[in-house]
């Protein structure tokens, strides 16, 4: 039996990522697409102060951005799983199977940006991501209910879950690293109002990250939930591939 380990399931995960690269960017891709295009469509000159712009450009964009994610990760995890065991199935037979988790992906979601606005929430919200973290996978796997999906997520974590907040921990280090990267040199060109302005054409590039970040996060979430089932559970990676059918 193998037990689960933050750099296991960091190794599966970018092995998953860069076998699949091209068919997961395509499919992030035309989820976000619409955000893109729509962000395309704001026209500076009709805004009229900079809030606006900030909030047409970068705070509703990331919205949408969180609620394209919650169709992302479920759609990703029938292709990740079976991966494992060897299997190459169409990222079409994915999504289909991915439509159970929606429901799971989209309450982790919202309860996670609720608890983040109230003092502390942070905190909160990192607790209960820990807990529900391989929800939608669940879901996705065992056909449950989007209630049964939490609470198997929570059976399966329990015991784990400081390896899973290590998870996202390091992987939100790297997505912040990514966005300052992005926002300091922004800012050093000129004045605050002339950077801000420029955040049109600079959320393109904001956008594409947090697509990259959602996606790992996506497939981690699938490869946490085989290896959970392994190690808690001994079930093998063929076995679990055979829940599917």
């Amino acid at each position: 039996m193998q037990e689960f380990k933050i750099f296991r399931a960091l190794g599966l995960s970018f092995k998953s990522w860069f076998k699949n690269f091209i068919p997961f960017t395509l499919l992030t891709a035309i989820l976000y697409a619409p955000i893109m295009i729509w962000v395309s469509q704001v026209n500076v000159n009709e805004v009229h102060d900079v809030q606006e712009l900030i909030n047409k450009t970068f705070l509703w964009p990331i919205y949408a951005v969180l609620a394209a994610s919650t169709l992302l990760a479920p759609m990703l995890t029938y292709r990740v799983v079976m991966e494992l065991n060897g299997t190459k199935v169409s990222m079409l037979t994915s999504a289909k199977y991915g439509v159970r988790g929606i429901i799971p992906a989209l309450i982790l979601a919202v309860v996670v940006n609720v608890l983040q606005q109230i003092p502390f929430g942070g905190i909160l919200a990192s607790i209960v991501t820990c807990i529900w973290f391989v929800a939608a996978p669940a879901a996705v796997a065992e056909q449950l209910n989007p209630i049964s999906a939490l609470s198997r997520s929570a059976d399966l974590t329990k015991g784990r879950r400081w390896g899973i907040f290590g998870l996202n921990f390091l992987i939100g280090l790297v997505m912040i690293a990514l966005v300052m990267a992005w926002i300091i040199p922004m800012f050093s060109r000129g004045d605050a109002d002339s950077a801000l302005r420029s955040l049109k054409s600079s959320s393109y590039m904001f956008l594409g990250v947090m697509g990259l970040f959602h996606m790992f996060t996506g497939i981690v979430e699938a490869v946490s939930y085989a290896l959970l089932r392994v190690d808690k559970e001994g079930i093998t990676h063929e076995q679990l591939a055979k829940v599917f059918e």
